[in-house]
């Protein structure tokens, strides 16, 4: 199977040959698919999947847009489908975009398998994230990878304790911190520096085969024990389309809920929810 950063890499001018039979004759069609970065690896390989059973018609999954703009580009008429990890707001439903929960997929707190340490407590998180322990154990500087405070990612970190949101506070204030502006940048920043600290979602890690070191939690003895339950926070996954979609959008709607596909999810650290 391709990489995705390969995948990832040639997007935009890459392709799925796919194909759709109706009235007996190949009739060639188009699908666009494009959102938030952490569902991008799945829909590749549910496309690759679908490609076996539909020849002829062109699937293109673009570079992420984000949930937002994926809606946005959706009800624009940009895209024919769009994936997000968040329920829909209202401006959006009202501009026709219409929402379906397809899987959820466990977040991790991770780092760089150039970093020796291999376990984290939450006091140790908290304290990374406010600039107070600046290294590994090993001496490898700490090297926090933040997200915009209004990612899903950081308001699960935030959500862990009310020091972990202080610390959070601290740092999106803090100068010279690594910031990742998409899920894709996240990843490759968490994968290529050294000491990096942050937050990926198990399902983009398997769908996109990222060389990425999952740090185990271990609560100290103050610790509130939510933080070893930290594999319960879970981003959701939707699929989006517009009141009116296409015979091919339904067509690829339908499969994502298949038998078929929620396999290949549930392959790949995804909850289906069909």
């Amino acid at each position: 199977m391709m990489g995705f950063k390969a995948f990832y890499a040639h997007v935009a001018g890459t392709v799925f040959s796919l194909a759709m039979v109706t009235s007996g004759s190949l009739q060639a069609e188009t699908l666009r698919i494009g959102g938030t970065g952490v569902a991008l690896g799945g829909m590749a390989l549910l496309a690759e999947a679908f490609e076996k059973t539909h020849e002829g018609t062109t699937i293109t999954v673009l570079p992420s847009l984000g949930s937002s703009g994926g809606v946005r580009a959706l009800t624009a008429g940009a895209i024919d489908l769009s994936v997000s990890s968040r329920a829909l707001k209202a401006a959006e439903t009202e501009k026709g975009a219409e929402a379906t929960l397809y899987a959820t997929t466990s977040v991790a707190i991770v780092t760089s398998k150039m970093t020796t340490a291999d376990t984290i407590t939450l006091e140790q998180l908290e304290q990374m994230y406010a600039g107070e322990i600046t290294q590994w154990p090993s001496g490898q500087p700490v090297r926090v990878v933040l997200r915009p405070k209004n990612e899903t990612d950081t308001k699960i970190l935030v959500s862990l304790s009310d020091d972990m949101a202080v610390a959070m506070d601290a740092a999106q204030e803090r100068p010279g911190m690594v910031r990742a502006t998409n899920d894709q940048e996240n990843a490759e920043m968490l994968e290529t520096i050294e000491g990096s600290l942050g937050v990926v979602a198990l399902g983009q890690i398997a769908t996109e085969n990222r060389q990425l070191k999952i740090l185990t939690h271990n609560d100290s003895p103050t610790s509130s024990g939510e933080f070893a339950q930290i594999e319960l926070y879970s981003k959701e996954l939707f699929v989006v389309q517009t009141q009116n979609p296409s015979d091919l959008a339904k067509l690829f709607v339908e499969f994502i809920f298949s038998k078929q596909a929620q396999s290949i999810l549930s392959a790949t650290d995804h909850t289906p929810k069909g």
